[in-house]
């Protein structure tokens, strides 16, 4: 094996893979120790994930924050059958159902903070910037038509 540095994502599928650590017997009723080592210091991966700072955390709990206003408000219309309102969103269409809403939501807040933690620090904190004005302006516009900003 290289001394190369190999990528997190590939060092922790293949630490949870199946199988990983196999136990072979020699013979039957033998008591073999199952052991498991890595061969590389824990360093060696850790380093080349990208660290988030106090800042980081707080605007991807903004965002977070503000996509679940955001869900809420649509969900809300959504189950009054879209009366008088459509949605603006092209990837959700003009008239989601509650679960295309929930769907959308659990794959927006993955890709924007799967995006954020591959970007670097000062990048990440502008994406997530644009991503709570995006959000905010959603909730601004859906609330100024008359829904409701409820914290339920």
């Amino acid at each position: 094996m290289s001394h190369h540095a190999i990528p997190l994502a590939t060092a922790v599928l293949a630490s949870l893979a199946p199988c990983a650590a196999i136990a072979q017997q020699r013979a039957p009723y033998t008591a073999n120790t199952v052991g498991l080592s890595w061969s590389m210091p824990l360093h060696n991966v850790t380093r080349h994930a990208p660290s988030w700072s106090a800042t980081d955390v707080g605007l991807a709990g903004g965002f977070l924050a503000m996509l679940w206003v955001d869900a809420a408000q649509t969900r809300s219309i959504a189950r009054n059958n879209w009366a008088g309102f459509y949605e603006s969103n092209p990837i959700l269409g003009p008239r989601p159902s509650v679960g295309q809403i929930n769907s959308y939501t659990a794959a927006a807040a993955v890709t924007t903070l799967g995006v954020a933690a591959l970007l670097p620090a000062r990048a990440r904190r502008w994406w997530l910037i644009g991503a709570i004005a995006v959000e905010a302006f959603a909730v601004t516009a859906t609330t100024r038509s008359g829904i409701a900003l409820r914290l339920n």
